[in-house]
């Protein structure tokens, strides 16, 4: 690997992309197919892409597919060390990213989640997450008794037990929640703008703070179909940079020290691991529930939604504490729930008989 960010003087990029191999050389051009039909439709634009892609290249020194979090990180570390303006820098890092999850579909699970590298700081993984600022129960606690108004509590208790992203939670509509699917747990469908795939969620404690929220909007003029929407437009959710100053506020009111929302998503990341780890609960429902890794379908695609969240239920809000009337209402359900996925079963094989025919 290079140690310094190379220079590419007047026609040495094209020179360089021939000296790739076919393969390679397809992966960029397909890259930059896809990138137009996403909407990137200036040449100049698709040619820094491309600039910035070979710039990786040539620094790891290895076929793009050999990529791993250590070569991520290095990689990085130069750009942040380079001769380039800051704006540079952080096109830079955000071409790359795009790129590798374009490139792999486990990104995710391969780069962890690109956690604690922001496009615009140099700042280490290390230094922004470690086990001394990760979020415990008792601290999601004392933030939840420090805050005062209803609608933060929910964004609070919702980011945090459903392990969403922080623009996930700002980006939610109440139309994207089931309330009371079982019980006290609800049903979240997220559909995550950073890795273009949807993903369930379920919440039990957040219920409770979210349907309090929504019969708070609908007696005030600031009913929206965002969960959380902007103080100056309830047609628009809430600012990013509200959202900030006001965890960073509260964190340090409440824990003595100013913390991110994104570690909200890796403490829960962290617990449900954890959880794996000691057998409690299976590797799978963590992977699911954080959907991370979706170029891993094969080994969950016995996991479906509704066996997702009995699971959930079993393992991670331990419903094995619950009293003996409640554990019967629970047994019934599951009854339930197995009649109607033979019948959806019966139905589905149905349908492909009379396509058939």
């Amino acid at each position: 690997m290079l140690k310094t960010y190379p220079k590419f003087k007047r026609g040495e990029v094209d020179k360089y992309f021939k000296k790739l191999s076919k393969a390679e050389q397809n992966i960029i051009k397909d890259y930059l197919e896809y990138r137009r039909a996403r909407g990137v439709t200036s040449e100049g634009k698709l040619r820094d892409i491309r600039r910035d892609i070979l710039h990786f290249r040539k620094i790891i020194e290895k076929d793009f597919k050999k990529v791993d979090l250590k070569d991520f990180r290095s990689v990085f570390s130069i750009i942040s060390q380079s001769h380039l303006t800051e704006g540079s820098k952080s096109n830079v890092r955000i071409d790359i990213k795009n790129f590798l999850r374009y490139l792999f579909k486990d990104w995710s699970l391969r780069f962890n989640d690109f956690d604690g590298i922001k496009n615009g700081t140099n700042i280490r993984n290390e230094e922004r997450i470690n086990s001394q600022n990760l979020f415990k129960i008792e601290d999601i606690e004392k933030c939840m008794k420090a805050e005062t108004k209803m609608s933060w509590k929910a964004f609070l208790m919702t980011q945090y037990e459903g392990a969403l992203r922080t623009k996930e939670t700002r980006f939610l509509k109440w139309d994207d929640i089931k309330f009371n699917v079982d019980g006290d747990i609800s049903e979240i469908k997220i559909f995550a703008t950073k890795t273009m795939k949807a993903r369930t969620v379920f919440v039990e404690k957040a219920t409770f703070y979210l349907k309090q929220l929504k019969e708070e909007q609908e007696n005030t003029d600031k009913k929206s179909v965002y969960c959380f929407p902007s103080n100056k437009d309830v047609n628009k959710p809430v600012d990013k940079g509200m959202v900030s100053l006001w965890f960073r506020r509260l964190t340090e009111k409440a824990l003595g020290e100013k913390r991110w929302n994104y570690l909200l998503r890796h403490s829960r990341a962290t617990e449900l691991y954890r959880l794996a780890e000691q057998g409690k609960i299976s590797k799978d429902t963590a992977v699911r529930f954080m959907g991370h890794s979706e170029d891993m379908s094969k080994t969950y695609t016995h996991l479906d939604t509704q066996e997702i969240k009995q699971m959930l239920k079993d393992q991670v809000y331990k419903l094995e504490e619950l009293p003996p009337e409640k554990q019967h209402e629970f047994e019934k359900m599951k009854i339930e729930f197995a009649d109607m996925k033979k019948e959806l079963s019966e139905i589905k094989m149905a349908i492909n008989l009379q396509k058939k025919s």
